[in-house]
């Protein structure tokens, strides 16, 4: 059985969440001329979201992005996970967080200002060593600050990467986000070979389709001559986040104003554009930017580390602020 929760606050957003997954179901905001609309891509139907293939909303772990050879070396120890992409991991398998049902630790249903939801992954659960708690809580104010939290520990060394999936359109009337502006405090991103995976390189922004250090339309430079983008269909790429800056994206909407800012604690922002969008959606309908560690990092060595040490505690904490132009 989905359960669906609810948070809103005195300005009239209003977030909902399911069990399933910990899928933010809908946020709904005002555009400029007062109107709600709800700015993320779902489904009406919970139970489609059962035998959903693009992560729509989700919770994802154990670890968020791909895995070379779904394997790596902790400890001396060469760890073997579940093929899901070809020969590679990605999004914690077949079955990760964004297949399981969370359980309700605690939601303020009066007021409607946090939920916290909690998971228990086993030992080898895809692959990954340790049994793993991990608590997710949301928390919508009335400064129109969404903010996800994640909590872990582990009885085992292992890896961990979460984070969460939605895809947003500002203008859902519109189904493409090409004419978003766009704005990242990044002034690197990793390359991707040809099964997505990091080349070793990060690689600069400046004078390359990748520099979004000014705020621009994502559909100006996507269809560029550029191997990096004909590799994708568009971007699919991890930036590397300038540690001094407060906001860590930003994307915009001029026909409805509507503006989100997005801040985090976590190295890397994944830009994902939609690229392969079918079916209920279309390409390019939604945006995708996962705050998260950069992808296969076990494997890189220049790469910040995502180990979690038996019996510590881990914790990361994204805010997203929802506001007008």
């Amino acid at each position: 059985m989905i359960k669906e929760y609810k948070l809103n606050n005195k300005n009239g957003i209003s977030i909902v969440i399911i069990s399933f997954g910990g899928i933010i179901k809908e946020i709904n905001t005002p555009s400029n001329n007062g109107r709600f609309e709800n700015i993320v891509l779902g489904y009406k139907d919970n139970n489609k979201y059962l035998n959903d293939k693009y992560f729509l909303g989700a919770l994802i772990g154990r670890y968020a992005n791909r895995i070379a050879n779904s394997s790596f070396k902790l400890n001396d120890n060469i760890i073997h996970l579940e093929e899901n992409e070809k020969n590679n991991h990605i999004h914690g398998g077949k079955n990760g967080f964004h297949k399981k049902n969370w359980e309700l630790v605690d939601y303020d249903s009066h007021e409607k200002k946090f939920l916290e939801l909690s998971l228990f992954s086993k030992h080898l659960d895809s692959g990954y060593p340790g049994n793993l708690n991990c608590n997710v809580r949301y928390s919508l104010n009335d400064s129109n600050e969404f903010k996800i939290e994640f909590f872990a520990n582990s009885d085992k060394h292992t890896i961990f990467n979460p984070t969460s999936h939605s895809y947003f359109n500002l203008n859902p009337s519109n189904n493409s986000i090409l004419n978003h502006k766009l704005k990242i405090s990044s002034i690197a991103y990793i390359p991707i070979n040809n099964e997505f995976l990091p080349n070793g390189e990060i690689n600069k922004v400046v004078n390359t389709p990748f520099d979004f250090n000014y705020s621009r339309e994502i559909g100006e430079q996507i269809n560029s001559d550029n191997k990096q983008l004909k590799i994708a269909s568009g971007y699919d790429h991890c930036f590397v986040l300038e540690k001094e800056s407060d906001v860590a994206a930003e994307i915009s909407e001029k026909i409805s104003g509507r503006k989100l800012i997005i801040k985090t604690d976590q190295p890397g922002i994944q830009l994902y554009s939609g690229n392969h969008l079918s079916g209920s959606f279309t390409k390019n309908q939604g945006l995708c930017l996962e705050t998260q560690h950069f992808p296969d990092s076990p494997n890189n060595n220049n790469f910040p580390s995502t180990e979690l040490k038996a019996n510590h505690q881990y914790y990361s904490a994204t805010c997203y602020v929802f506001s007008n132009i």
